[in-house]
């Protein structure tokens, strides 16, 4: 009976150390913090049009509307270059975890500055959002996961009053990372009739990858979705004559292009070419013939061209 006594006392208090031992390694991480952190986003529009966006949120503070901001890029290079980075706007955290963005638009779209999350609430607190329509959302619930060795909560969002037992998902959001479709996706999307779609595929702190989401085309945090399947609808910013080619492709843009890269109907590279021009004039002589993809990548996204080489 005493050794009985006794086990079941042990256990317990292992029980106990070991839930104080996880509440220990629990510690709140925040959106905005020291050093560079980099995000690497796959959007897709309404319209079927696909932007490949990074984002940098750097340690240089600005002022906006008495407020101080940490900057915040937007850039679609393999490396962040602040020097040649978008600057959109800036981001702020308060000690109450709540997280603001205050800019302009960015490709793919409008944020309206504002309230982006709250990372103080609890479960069935109501979040409300200034975009496009305005919305209450709730939180439906919170786990606490290891992420690169580091516990995080993530929070799922729906609509406030669904009370089914499978509620609607409209965003989940990561903390210390953001929204798991892009750290710039708007909530409200996934609500109209439209087919938009967002993807936060990395997520970098000062060089070190912390979280990713890859897709079973591309696994890494650099290179812009490729595939036929997911051409929906040409972009009128970018032109590509003639088509279909037999020697030689003409590409001009409204924007500067900063690359441009060919891809075959598997997906590999066969051509690359870095620039800083509007108009670039590609030799497609030792192409086979068939279909391909040319990407273009300019200072307002990427943009994907189909080619047919005759």
């Amino acid at each position: 009976m005493k050794t009985h006594v006794y086990k079941l006392v042990l256990g317990l208090l292992l029980t106990l150390f070991a839930l104080n031992i996880n509440a220990q390694d629990y510690e709140y991480i925040p959106m905005v913090k020291p050093g560079v952190q980099i995000w690497t986003d796959d959007f897709v529009e309404c319209s079927g049009h696909y932007l490949f966006r990074r984002f940098a949120l750097t340690e240089e503070d600005t002022i906006i509307e008495s407020e101080t901001y940490k900057k915040l890029y937007f850039f679609t290079d393999n490396v962040f270059d602040s020097s040649t980075a978008e600057c959109i706007g800036g981001l702020r955290e308060n000690e109450q975890k709540q997280v603001y963005y205050k800019g302009g638009s960015i490709p793919g779209g409008v944020i309206n500055s504002g309230l982006m999350f709250d990372f103080s609430l609890s479960i069935g607190d109501t979040f409300f959002c200034y975009y496009p329509f305005s919305l209450t959302f709730q939180v439906k619930s919170i786990d606490t996961i290891d992420y690169a060795g580091s516990l995080r909560k993530k929070f799922t969002l729906g609509l406030q009053g669904d009370t089914s037992s499978s509620p609607y998902v409209v965003a989940q959001i990561i903390e210390g990372i953001g929204n798991t479709q892009g750290l710039m996706y708007d909530m409200s999307w996934n609500l109209t009739v439209c087919d938009f779609w967002g993807k936060n595929r990395c997520y970098e702190h000062n060089g070190v990858l912390l979280f990713h989401n890859y897709s079973s085309t591309v696994e890494d945090c650099i290179t812009p979705l490729v595939g036929l399947n997911e051409i929906k609808l040409e972009d009128n910013s970018i032109v590509l004559y003639p088509n279909p080619a037999n020697n030689q492709v003409n590409i001009s843009s409204e924007n500067i292009i900063n690359s441009i890269e060919v891809f075959n109907s598997l997906g590999q590279s066969v051509y690359k070419s870095n620039i800083k021009s509007r108009e670039k004039i590609i030799d497609i002589n030792s192409l086979s013939k068939g279909v391909y993809i040319i990407g273009v990548n300019t200072d307002k996204g990427y943009i994907k061209k189909k080619l047919i080489k005759n």
